[in-house]
C-alpha cells in the first residue's frame, strides 16, 4: 500500500477532466505479509481502522463465555500472510485474516453446526455461502468480512454455534 501511496504522489495530472482509476491487489489473503514482522496491537488498530473493536470484542466475547482464551499469530506462507488464530480451551474457534479497513473470518463447520446454522435465524447469505462449501472431512469452510456491527452480530451467533458442538 505505500508503493501505491508513493505511486499516486509523483503523478501529476494537467488537465481537469481526466480520472485516473488504479487498482491495488495485494497477492496475500492478509495484509501482513512479511514473514519477520509479527503482527501487534498498534498495527492492527491502524490499519483495521474503526472495525478493530469488533476485533476486540470477539476476543473478549470468546474469553467472557468460554474461557481459556487464547490467539495465535500464524504465517503459513507469502500467499496467506499473517493469520490471527483465535482458539478456547485447545480448541480452534475461527481464523482472522487482517485486511486493509476491515477483517475477515474464517470458520470451519462440522455437520452438527452446519445443520444447526442452517436451521438458524442468521442471513440466507451466510447459509448459502455454508451450502456452497466444499465439505470436507473436518466440515465446511466459510469466510466472512466483518465490517459493521450487524457483521460482528452475526459473527457471534455463529461462534455460539460453534461451540455449542
Amino acid at each position: 500500500m505505500k508503493i501505491l501511496k508513493q505511486l499516486l504522489n509523483r503523478i501529476s495530472i494537467k488537465k481537469r477532466n481526466i480520472t485516473l482509476v488504479l487498482k491495488y491487489r495485494n497477492m496475500s489473503a492478509s495484509i501482513y505479509n512479511d514473514k519477520l514482522v509479527e503482527p501487534n496491537d498498534k498495527m492492527l488498530i491502524y490499519d483495521l481502522a474503526s472495525t478493530k473493536i469488533y476485533l476486540d470484542k470477539i476476543s473478549a466475547f470468546i474469553e467472557n463465555n468460554y474461557g481459556n482464551f487464547r490467539p495465535e499469530w500464524k504465517f503459513y506462507n507469502k500467499k496467506s500472510g499473517w493469520i490471527l488464530k483465535m482458539f478456547t480451551k485447545n480448541r480452534n474457534v475461527l481464523f482472522v485474516v487482517p485486511c486493509d479497513k476491515y477483517f475477515r473470518i474464517a470458520f470451519t463447520f462440522g455437520d452438527k453446526a452446519t445443520d444447526l446454522i442452517f436451521n438458524s435465524d442468521l442471513p440466507d447469505s451466510i447459509k448459502k455461502n455454508l451450502y456452497d462449501a466444499k465439505k470436507y472431512m473436518e466440515g465446511r469452510t466459510i469466510q466472512l468480512e466483518v465490517q459493521t456491527k450487524n457483521d460482528l452480530e452475526n459473527i457471534l451467533k455463529m461462534i455460539k454455534i460453534k461451540l455449542v458442538n
